[in-house]
């Protein structure tokens, strides 16, 4: 399941669409404390198909993780971090965000990347959904994601 998250992203940061909201406040009326999502999180359980399950990290290193950040010289910025083998190697992401409602955008310069449905945000446990044809059957498929605060 890593793996097609890697993947996923990967597509998508070379897809395209159009972007006319330049001109809009980059956070607009969040349903969620966006003061809570700023922070390190590890992936923690996914939901695909009606099953819950963990997240395969890679047993001899750290977690896969990712971050919110929003602060000078990182504005909006979010980072994750995959190691995608058993010697530890790494693939990085680096976006922007913005959110509208209960939805954060993801963008690689002014490009679109994917969308991230916010369905509950704690100080300790952030879930989101989102939509991608995890099979290549021309059907998006729903993930789920449980994220906790990495530690």
């Amino acid at each position: 399941m890593k793996k097609i998250i890697t993947l996923v992203f990967a597509l998508l940061i070379l897809s395209c669409s159009s972007d006319n909201e330049e001109n809009q406040d980059p956070i607009q009326n969040p349903t969620f404390s966006v003061a809570l999502l700023l922070k390190r999180w590890s992936f923690d359980k996914v939901i695909f198909n009606g099953e819950r399950f963990n997240y395969a990290h890679q047993p001899n290193c750290m977690r896969d993780e990712f971050t919110f950040a929003n602060q000078p010289g990182q504005i909006r910025y979010y980072n994750e971090l995959v190691f995608v083998n058993d010697i530890c190697s790494t693939n990085g992401l680096f976006l922007e965000w913005k959110i509208k409602n209960d939805t954060i955008s993801f963008y690689f310069g002014p490009q679109f990347v994917i969308d991230f449905k916010v369905i509950s945000l704690t100080e300790t446990k952030l879930i989101y959904s989102y939509y991608v044809d995890v099979n290549n059957d021309g059907i998006k498929d729903l993930i789920t994601m449980e994220s906790i605060p990495y530690l």
